[in-house]
């Protein structure tokens, strides 16, 4: 009995020096535990918007992002620098570049940022736009590996739309694009200058003609045609209407082109007779005059007769073309030539009031005015008109109508003062 006693008292001192060396042990690690933490940098990344809380031993920038699992690569950004010593409380500004391409009308460049938005990209290379450019992409657009930002570059125009002129800019290739990108549209006859596929340049002018083609009719007189039968009753020189003549009418159809709203040609396609005209009817005298020579004792003047009873008038709208045999005048060759129109001579005669009377313009200097001469051709006229051609020996002979004066022309004749 007392041996059994004495073995149960001694077992639990063999387990004694065990439990005090780990509990040692125990209490040595939390020492050095909490020593170790305790020991350690508070420091604050800021990833790509991220914040991370961490606390480290490291001794450099680059060595706590290793601790934290962030790869920093030769483009990549990093604040302060992956050499600077850590500090309790540091921030560490981290942000990952990538890699993006900038095609700026037409180069292509790649490069590496750690920007954030395309705005800050654009900006960081140096590259700006103008209000007109075009970029593929929003400026605030964030960046990412990968990213094309493309960058199109307008240039100034001058584009004459039809009546309207305007400067415009564009960033398209040719002018059948501008058009397109302008919602201009071309029917079968507009024109556009230069041609669709041209390529558009610098301060080039682009005209766009609109054409539009009409019909039109109108009606439009027919003029009619003087017409001359001798008539052996009348002395030479005397001319009477037979028929005053009529015009006519006919329907003419036009093709109108128009160019902006302005004509530009016209082109007669058909016309159709509604009325015909009629001829004018003109007698023309080829009796020739008797003369005959009567004495004056006074003064010696010859006067004329015709076989025919006439009046003693001052006109002499029925005078003979054939010279009178004697004269007190003198005789004159002269160019010859012929008008008509009317209105009031230079002597005062009304020839719209006496149409057939016998009329010519002479040079004062030449043949006074008022003088009664003879004509070749003519008959007995009066001189009673000047002209401002009518220079020297020149006598310009009136004819009540036009035809009268193409049918005399341009001639020589002898001129006699009575």
């Amino acid at each position: 009995m007392t041996m059994e006693n004495s073995s149960n008292v001694d077992q639990p001192s063999k387990w004694k020096l065990p439990i005090l060396i780990a509990g040692f042990v125990i209490v040595v690690a939390l020492v050095f535990y909490f020593v170790f933490e305790g020991t350690k940098n508070d420091i604050t990344i800021l990833n790509a918007g991220e914040k991370i809380e961490a606390k480290t031993h490291a001794a450099t920038v680059g060595e706590a992002l290793d601790e934290t699992g962030i790869k920093l690569g030769a483009h990549d950004s990093v604040s302060p620098s992956k050499n600077t010593k850590i500090k309790d409380g540091m921030e560490i500004n981290f942000s990952k570049a990538s890699q993006v391409s900038i095609t700026d009308n037409g180069n292509e460049t790649k490069v590496w940022s750690t920007k954030a938005t395309v705005k800050d990209l654009l900006k960081d290379e140096n590259i700006t736009t103008r209000p007109h450019d075009v970029v593929n992409v929003a400026l605030d657009t964030k960046i990412k590996d990968g990213l094309n930002v493309k960058i199109d570059r307008a240039i100034k125009l001058v584009l004459q739309n039809g009546a309207k002129k305007e400067q415009v800019w564009s960033t398209k290739a040719n002018v059948g694009d501008l058009l397109s990108e302008k919602n201009i549209k071309l029917q079968k006859d507009d024109r556009v200058s230069p041609a669709k596929h041209t390529a558009l340049k610098e301060d080039m002018a682009i005209l766009v003609t609109y054409v539009d083609k009409k019909a039109e009719e109108k009606t439009e007189k027919i003029h009619f045609d003087t017409v001359y039968k001798n008539d052996s009753s009348l002395e030479k020189g005397e001319t009477k209407v037979l028929s005053a003549g009529k015009q006519g009418s006919k329907k003419v159809k036009y093709e109108i082109v128009l160019e902006n709203g302005k004509e530009k040609s016209r082109k007669r396609i058909s016309e159709a007779v509604v009325a015909k005209s009629e001829d004018k009817v003109v007698a023309r005298g080829t009796k020739e005059a008797q003369v005959i020579a009567v004495n004056n004792p006074s003064k010696q003047k010859a006067s004329t007769s015709r076989a025919e009873s006439s009046q003693a008038s001052s006109k002499v709208s029925s005078a003979s073309s054939a010279a009178p045999s004697t004269s007190g005048g003198k005789t004159f060759t002269m160019e010859s030539t012929a008008y008509t129109g009317g209105g009031t001579t230079a002597t005062g005669i009304n020839l719209s009031a006496n149409p057939g009377m016998k009329v010519v313009a002479v040079d004062p200097s030449v043949i006074p005015l008022g003088s009664k001469v003879w004509v070749e051709g003519y008959g007995v006229a009066v001189a009673g008109d000047t002209g401002g051609a009518i220079k020297g020996n020149i006598v310009d002979v009136y004819f009540p109508d036009h035809g009268s004066c193409v049918n005399w022309g341009r001639r020589t004749v002898t001129v006699r003062v009575l």
